[in-house]
């Protein structure tokens, strides 16, 4: 994006009387940088339809392939994605007087709501299931309502972008599992062929994996950028929401899909999420990305948060891998 992109990526640092005043103005003139960067972004490297930009002739061609395993777990992802009116609308609720994130949620939830249709379009093509068939599921999905209320820590706007940014990794690393499968199944090399990477799209629902993968890696990346701002003014409240939402952390409206029973079983049959895999390939991946080497060090940086001096800055106070705070008093 040139200068401009180079100008929101970098934001001003600040300087004193850290108020509490001042430290919300540094995170909302940060935050903004932030989503107009994403959204930049966005409109330049990921803009694209489930309804035109599918191969679903390939679909067609190799849906016989997938197992029912498969199936299912397209089927339940369906059903969580389905859930976005409710996640959007909460959400909104949440941040009616807070103008820069109302539009981020409004155009995350622009985003999010082609992942359902995708899934629904890879079932479809894939001769998996009919459209009546379809529209049934989604109509039981919209019998039952998902609220924030369901998960621990979610209960004020930092709780609700530290669930987003855990979410959002882990819905990542799932879809890539399924897309490997799918390419597993179909009979196709795990590593892209060359002439995937020609045209720029993988064979089939691979493709609708790949693209919904990318949506949800940016989206985790711009959850995780709004915590760290909150990190470097709040310390101590982000670090104590980050112990409770990663202590009570699940998977949203999973006990609320109509196929739950089967979702649950081909997901332990695949081997697709466990404990180990969510704390391996999520859980410390996050707590490095926020500077910290593993749990420990997220305990001990919340006890020692509570016993940094009142009044200073972020350029007064670092936070070490091992939890540990840094402090320096000279002048700016």
């Amino acid at each position: 994006m040139g200068a401009t992109s180079d100008h929101f990526n970098i934001p001003e640092i600040k300087t004193g009387p850290w108020t509490r005043e001042a430290r919300w103005k540094a995170v909302e003139d940060e935050s903004l940088e932030a989503f107009i960067d994403y959204f930049g972004r966005a409109m330049q490297n990921r803009r694209w339809s489930p309804w035109h930009d599918l191969p679903v002739e390939e679909m067609r061609e190799h849906g016989h392939k997938l197992s029912k395993d498969t199936v299912d777990l397209i089927e339940g992802f369906l059903g969580i994605e389905e859930y976005v009116g409710d996640y959007v609308l909460q959400g909104l609720e949440m941040f009616r007087k807070n103008r820069t994130r109302r539009n981020m949620q409004l155009q995350w939830g622009a985003e999010e709501m082609k992942h359902g249709v995708a899934w629904e379009q890879v079932l479809l093509h894939s001769g998996l299931r009919t459209e009546e068939e379809l529209k049934a599921y989604c109509d039981q999905v919209a019998d039952n309502r998902w609220t924030t209320a369901k998960h621990k820590g979610m209960d004020t706007p930092l709780g609700v972008s530290i669930y987003a940014m855990m979410q959002e990794r882990a819905t990542f690393y799932n879809y890539q599992q399924v897309r490997l499968r799918i390419r597993e199944e179909y009979g196709m090399p795990e590593k892209v062929s060359k002439e995937e990477r020609a045209r720029g799209k993988e064979i089939g629902a691979a493709e609708a994996f790949r693209v919904v993968s990318v949506d949800e890696i940016a989206h985790h990346a711009i959850f995780l950028k709004i915590v760290q701002i909150h990190l470097k003014y709040f310390p101590e409240m982000t670090l104590e929401k980050m112990q409770e939402v990663f202590d009570g952390f699940q998977m949203p409206s999973l006990r609320l899909i109509p196929n739950r029973r089967n979702f649950v079983r081909a997901v332990i049959r695949t081997n697709l999420h466990d404990a180990d895999k969510h704390l391996y390939e999520i859980h410390n991946p996050v707590l490095a990305a926020v500077g910290l080497e593993n749990n420990e060090a997220l305990e001990r940086a919340v006890q020692e948060a509570k016993l940094l001096p009142k009044g200073l800055g972020p350029q007064h106070v670092t936070l070490g891998k091992n939890g540990q705070f840094v402090i320096s008093t000279a002048a700016d």
